[in-house]
Parts: structure tokens; C-alpha cells; sequence
């Protein structure tokens, strides 16, 4: 990253926008991107072309992947509104956003997209009907939060009518009647719950079917792509459990990190399986794990109701065989602090820290039947002060919080 998110450091050195779709957040987490991104996004405004799409900002004469590339013009301001409220940069731009989605829906006049690159990478084939139509959609959805940013009803309402029709078009491809075909169900199902696709009343199917998917996999481990793989990490944690993801990203088994690191990777393979001069073994692409440490092992993540982190989710994660996780990640409003540690069996010490002016929706699992104690700032809090305490979900504003639960 050398003014440029490129995808590796050797061979291409390209901004390619695949990369940034599936680790944007990951980079986010890390660092101060605010800065990085918005010059990003002014790549790709000098990058784009009227009546095509490119894959690269600064253009590099590539121009077959499609969508799933160029979107991440749009999808990268999302990123800088949710995690850091850049509204500014979302009324700056937002007249071009609109002329892009009118290019977007030439190249694509029935909705569903049929050309380009799909979940790259990935161990089975994956259409780029699903991914494709799947950041379509995510674009559309984008753009009808832009349009409530900027109080305008009336692309509001076109952009919320294009994601029901682009969400009921993959509905209807991948989920109401059989994919017989030979597909990544991994990838499959994973684009279909992270995406909001499977009706409520289905989704306990649409876990089964993910869950048996993951159990299918080499090893039990992800064979997913460069979307499909952020999409699982996300999709498995929320539905099934992060313990789940935990065993694939802890194991040393192919396909996975872990055997990486144990082949002697320093550096993440833009491949599962090491390659030798044709990939590169240093490359951003699966890179989206980092993101699931944030997410769930720490559980500090944004509220699109509160963009910028005024409010915010911590929900953090304690999978068996891990003895605590350290996490802060620097907000618009301060350090956000989400450490846990294991201190004997069944019990276990949160501390998190709330910037001034924000509040921590706090979740903490499997608190039922335990013993809850809490201070604040040093100072042991009565449990009643604390509204829901003995639920595991509640509220904490500015402070800095140790809580213990315990058997009771």
C-alpha cells in the first residue's frame, strides 16, 4: 500500500477494485483509511469510462471483471461514510454516483449480471450471476442510503425498488429452485444470507444448507473466492456460530491461513495452495480474515444506524481452545477498547473502553444462569444501574468497563 491498494507486490502492483470490495473493512480496522480511500475514489473517478467498465484505479488497460471491480468506486464511499460519517464526501459526489448507476443499468438493462469475473479464485466454479447481481445490488442499496443522506425521497425510493428487483432476481436463480449445476455452495449460500436474499421464514434452511456446505469442504475448511470468502467468514459467524469460523481460520489443514503459515507464508497467497511463480504469494485477497478479527473475536462493529461509530456494536466471541483476545480500533470519537480473557472455567473477564459522546451496544453470549459483575472506571457499579445487565445485552456509554461473568 504505497498510495495505491494495490493487489500484490511483485508482479502487478494494480489497484484492482476486487481487491477492495472484499478487504476494504479489513484495511479500515487496521489503519486510518479515511485519507487513503477518498484519494481512491478520485482514481477511479479519473479511471472510469463512460459506457464500460475498468478493474483498476489508476486504469491499467484492464477492463474484463466487470462490475464486481468497478463497484468498489461506490462501495469504497460507503465504507468511509459508515466508518467514519463522511457525509461530506457522499453530497460531493453524489450526482456522479447517480450517472454511474444509469451506466450500470445500460450495461445491465435487465438487472441480472451475465459478464465478467466471479468469486476469483475459488476451489468450484461460482456464476458471476450471483456474485455480479449481488454488488449490484449492493450498489443499489448504497445509493438508496445516499439518497436518504441527502433527503431526496424520490431516488430513494427508485434505488429501494432496484435492490427488491435485483434481491427477488437472485431469489428466484438460487434459492427457490435447485442449482444442479456444479457450484461453490459455500459461496452460494454465504452470498445468499449475507446479502439479506433468503426470506425470513427460510432461513433456518438456508443455515442448514451453508453449514453442510462448510462440513463439505476440503477438510471442513472454505474452498471460497475473493467474495466468498469475507461473505462466509461474515455469513457462518452470524447464522451458524464463529466458532465455527474459528476452527477453519485456527486449523493448519488445507485449505486454509494456518496452512499458510505453517508452509512458511509471511505473507497471505493470493491462492489456497501456494504457487510457484504463477500467483502471487503476497497478496491482499483473502486478507478479509482480518476483518472477522475485528468483528467477532473483538466484536467491535459499526451501526449503520449511527454511522461514524456515535453508536456502536460489541459483541465479542469466546471460542473454545482460545485464551483471550485483545482488540481496540481507533474511532471518530476514540479508542474503542474489547479485550477478553479466559480466567478459569466458565468464567471470563471483559474489559472495553467507550470513547466521550458515543454508547457501546454491548452483547455478551451464553450469560444466562451466570453471576455478572461490573465496574466503572475502577468503581464496582451495582447491576440494577445498568439496565438489562443480567441479559448480556445492553448499553454502556463513556468509560472504561471491567466485567466479570461467572457460574453462579
Amino acid at each position: 500500500m504505497v498510495s495505491v491498494q494495490s493487489d500484490c507486490a511483485a508482479r502487478e502492483k494494480f489497484g484492482y477494485g476486487g481487491d477492495l470490495n472484499a478487504t476494504s473493512e479489513s484495511y479500515i480496522n487496521n489503519y486510518d483509511m479515511k485519507g487513503i480511500y477518498r484519494k481512491t475514489v478520485y482514481d477511479w473517478l479519473d479511471a472510469m469510462k463512460d459506457s464500460s467498465f475498468v478493474d483498476t484505479a489508476p486504469f491499467a488497460g484492464v477492463q474484463y471483471c466487470g462490475i464486481s471491480w468497478e463497484s468498489a468506486y461506490l462501495t469504497t464511499q460507503y465504507y468511509l461514510y459508515l466508518y467514519y460519517n463522511d457525509t461530506d464526501f457522499v453530497k460531493e459526489l453524489y450526482k456522479t454516483n447517480i450517472k454511474w448507476m444509469e451506466k450500470v443499468a445500460k450495461i445491465h438493462p435487465e438487472g441480472m449480471v451475465n459478464k465478467g469475473l466471479s468469486d476469483h479464485e475459488s476451489l468450484e466454479p461460482v456464476p458471476v450471476q450471483l456474485t455480479g447481481t449481488a454488488h449490484y445490488l449492493k450498489c443499489a442499496e448504497i445509493m438508496e442510503t445516499f439518497a436518504e443522506v441527502m433527503d431526496d425521497k424520490e431516488n430513494k425510493s427508485k434505488y429501494g425498488q432496484l435492490a427488491d428487483h435485483l434481491r427477488t432476481l437472485i431469489k428466484n436463480e438460487f434459492w427457490d429452485k435447485p442449482v444442479n449445476g456444479k457450484i461453490n455452495r459455500q459461496t452460494l449460500f454465504s452470498t445468499l444470507l449475507y446479502h439479506n436474499i433468503v426470506p425470513k421464514n427460510e432461513l433456518e434452511a438456508a443455515k442448514d444448507s451453508l453449514q453442510k456446505a462448510l462440513y463439505s469442504g476440503p477438510n471442513g475448511h472454505l474452498n471460497t473466492g475473493i467474495f466468498g470468502t469475507k461473505y462466509a467468514l461474515e455469513a457462518i459467524s452470524k447464522n451458524i456460530s464463529p466458532e465455527e469460523v474459528y476452527k477453519v481460520v485456527n486449523s493448519k489443514v488445507y485449505p486454509g491461513w494456518g496452512f499458510m503459515v505453517d508452509n512458511g507464508a509471511t505473507t497471505i497467497w493470493e491462492t489456497w495452495k501456494e504457487s510457484d511463480g504463477v500467483f502471487s504469494n503476497s497478496h491482499p485477497m483473502f486478507g478479509s480474515v482480518s476483518e472477522w478479527f475485528y468483528r467477532w473475536l473483538g466484536g467491535i462493529q459499526p451501526d449503520p444506524e449511527n454511522p461514524g461509530f456515535k453508536k456502536f456494536v460489541l459483541s465479542p466471541s469466546t471460542p473454545a481452545g482460545l485464551e483471550f483476545v485483545n482488540t481496540k480500533y481507533e474511532s471518530p470519537y476514540g479508542t474503542i477498547v474489547s479485550n477478553w480473557k479466559k480466567e478459569s472455567l466458565g468464567t471470563y473477564r471483559y474489559e472495553m473502553a467507550i470513547p466521550k459522546n458515543s454508547i457501546g451496544m454491548v452483547n455478551l453470549r451464553e450469560v444466562a444462569s451466570k453471576e455478572i459483575s461490573i465496574t466503572k472506571n475502577g468503581v464496582p457499579l451495582k447491576n440494577n444501574s445498568i439496565k438489562n445487565l443480567e441479559t448480556g445485552k445492553f448499553e454502556l456509554n463513556e468509560g472504561d468497563y471491567s466485567i466479570v461473568v461467572s457460574p453462579k
